[in-house]
């Protein structure tokens, strides 16, 4: 294949409402050419809500139509694809049944992501619109909200960094089967939803009100609802005024089923969906003191896209996307009020000590991540409680929204950040014992390499100002300049150089640099 001919790739997503398929060609992040799309409208999200499983009627359907997406991927020729599947398969009851039959019947293996990942992967999409049209230069903030089916994801943007990140169990779909059809058809309605979905949202008001927020960028399946509401096209950016919105708010909030069916040319499904999605708006502008609403073209399906062309073209922009996951664990560690100094130097140390052993590691690019991560956020127990506090800092990050990791890879970080200092990754341990095999040798590789970069700075007070890391068959030399005292940190580093040993079959050894 020449150089610069395109690659292809298929993004199939099993949403609660519709399944999706995309099949793109693509060069770069920047080069991507739809070859081909097809949506069918599902109710998945429906059954799964009602009755906590989707029935095996609905699975043969779900098969069938993946069993002309398997057809249409051969007669492309493309072998490079990702089956995704969100909500409604995420939350149901028998979703390894499902994700068995779907494998069984189509051959199409079925990849969960929870609901971080799903709003993770519509950010990058929609980032990547908003910064190419420059609406990311100004000190305003942007409110990116993202909301399906089942979840709503809040995330500020302002001033270059990633100042505050949610994500709520509360959706269009969600919200409308919390209340039956009479409640419904109340004329109380309006009054309890909007409380309803106040007291959902309330917790990130404080937040909000902190920041200067210029726009809201409105992701989600119902942003489509919302457009044909207003009687726009879709685009690649589409800008909405609070007057416009106001003026259908109104409208809305006067009519009955019937009247919205009729009046904006809904089915019942849709016309169902139209008060918690407006009422939801509404409540998240009341938030904040946005002068705009601006409505991105991409989906689900998009984000999904472009996260694999990113890690398959280490595209500059997955850079830029690390540094606002990076900006946001400083944010929480602020948050806690750590120690910035010395979350800062383990940071720095964890990472030279990891590219230092990356030759015999077995680890990644993601797990150096997740490392970084883990050092930056090691020491926020001492917020609630100096004793134990690598407890509560593993509470803290297993309990935060930290966007761009699954719950899995949260919980990679928080076991890290439980064995920054002290005691051994064992399964009597409820937070390791829930890891896969694969993850707690991740969590031990981790563990042992934060605990000697949080030795050279055990005071705290950063005294070594420059390190060398050198590998010489079974023993890492690390020798550091330090103009102060360091004997404290000679004697831990020699303390925690034990693990370490046991972990890697490697001897660590710390020289202080002289002359």
């Amino acid at each position: 294949m020449a150089k610069n001919s395109p690659n292809s790739f298929t993004a199939i997503h099993v949403g609660s409402e519709q399944i999706s398929l995309q099949i793109v060609e693509y060069t770069s992040l920047d080069d991507i050419k739809i070859i081909d799309h097809s949506s069918r409208s599902v109710g998945l999200g429906e059954e799964t809500f009602k009755t906590g499983r989707i029935s095996f009627s609905a699975v043969s359907e779900i098969c069938e139509l993946l069993k002309g997406y398997r057809r249409l991927l051969r007669e492309y020729g493309v072998r490079d694809y990702l089956l995704v599947a969100t909500t409604a398969i995420r939350e149901a009851q028998n979703q390894a049944y499902i994700i068995d039959q779907i494998k069984i019947k189509t051959g199409f293996n079925v990849e969960i992501v929870d609901m971080p990942q799903e709003i993770f992967y519509k950010y990058v999409s929609i980032f990547n619109i908003v910064n190419q049209q420059g609406l990311t230069n100004g000190p305003e903030g942007l409110l990116f909200v993202d909301i399906s089916s089942g979840g709503l994801g809040i995330t500020l943007y302002k001033d270059g960094v990633l100042n505050y990140q949610q994500n709520i169990h509360i959706g269009a779909l969600r919200i409308k089967e919390s209340f039956d059809k009479a409640q419904r058809d109340s004329r109380y309605f309006h009054q309890a939803l909007s409380e309803y979905i106040y007291s959902v949202i309330e917790p990130v008001e404080h937040e909000m009100r902190r920041h200067d927020i210029k726009r809201l960028v409105l992701s989600g399946t119902e942003t489509r609802l919302l457009l044909k509401m207003l009687g726009k096209d879709p685009a690649r950016l589409v800008y909405i005024s609070l007057d416009e919105f106001s003026e259908l708010y109104r409208q809305v909030k006067s009519l009955n089923l019937p009247q919205i069916m009729n009046d904006f040319d809904l089915t019942e499904q849709k016309a169902e969906i139209v008060f918690p999605t407006i009422v939801l708006y509404k409540q998240i502008l009341a938030l904040t003191n946005a002068a705009e609403i601006i409505v991105p073209s991409d989906h689900f399906i998009d984000g999904v896209t472009a996260i694999h062309i990113m890690e398959k073209t280490r595209a500059p922009q997955k850079t830029v996307i690390e540094q606002q996951i990076i900006s946001l664990a400083h944010t929480l560690g602020r948050k806690y009020q750590f120690d910035t100094l010395h979350s800062v130097a383990v940071e720095k140390w964890s990472l030279l000590l990891f590219d230092c052993l990356c030759r015999i590691s077995g680890l990644g690019e993601r797990a150096r991540l997740l490392l970084r991560v883990a050092a930056i956020l090691h020491d926020i127990g001492k917020y609630v409680s100096l004793r134990r506090h690598y407890f509560y800092s593993y509470r803290l990050i297993a309990s935060s929204d930290i966007l761009g990791f699954s719950e899995t890879e949260k919980q990679v970080i928080a076991n890290v950040a439980y064995y920054h200092s002290t005691g051994t990754p064992a399964d009597n341990d409820e937070n390791y014992a829930v890891l896969s095999n694969e993850q707690k040798v991740m969590v031990s590789k981790l563990s042992a390499i934060i605990r000697l970069a949080d030795a050279i700075d055990r005071s705290h007070k950063q005294k070594v100002k420059e390190a060398d890391f050198i590998l010489k068959g079974d023993e890492m030399i690390v020798t550091v300049a330090a103009e102060d005292d360091i004997s404290l940190e000679e004697w831990t580093f020699v303390d925690k150089a034990e693990f370490f040993e046991a972990v890697f079959g490697i001897r660590a050894t710390l020289i202080r640099r002289t002359g």
